[in-house]
């Protein structure tokens, strides 16, 4: 019995060892979610600071507009000109948005189907083997070779 404690401290170690290694790959990742969290953080900073660039920059170039078409139409008929320009952009993209809508596979049915593939793919292969249950073995060619 004196060589199994050897044994068992070797176990031990090798436990521990392992249990080290996941807490050091753990504290590995949890650091570098952090770097990507505070990295994702400053880019949505500076995109909200973008879009709100761009959102004024729209406004202007929309005023810009009514004060051009104005010279040439009365300003109501100016405004409702480039209203319904707008509107007319708006629905397109709305239409756009709709069709890449469903176009989108939702989650569910995506792993269904991926879990049906791959269920698929096990019988395929696993029915496919010879000597597989209910499969009989390929027949043997018994041929002479001249």
């Amino acid at each position: 019995m004196s060589g199994g404690r050897p044994w068992m401290a070797m176990v031990r170690e090798i436990g521990d060892s392992f249990v080290a290694l996941l807490r050091a790959e753990f504290e590995a990742l949890v650091g570098d979610l952090a770097n990507s969290g505070r990295s994702l953080l400053r880019i949505l900073v500076l995109a909200g600071f973008a879009a709100g660039v761009i959102f004024w920059s729209l406004g202007l170039l929309l005023y810009l507009g009514v004060e051009l078409l104005s010279l040439v139409l009365p300003r109501w008929g100016a405004v409702a000109s480039l209203l319904g320009l707008l509107l007319l952009v708006a629905l397109l993209l709305a239409l756009a948005m709709r069709r890449r809508w469903a176009a989108i596979e939702p989650p569910a049915a995506t792993v269904r189907r991926r879990l049906a593939d791959n269920r698929r793919w096990w019988h395929e292969r696993v029915e496919g083997m010879p000597g597989a249950e209910g499969d009989p073995a390929p027949p043997e060619i018994e041929e002479e070779l001249p």
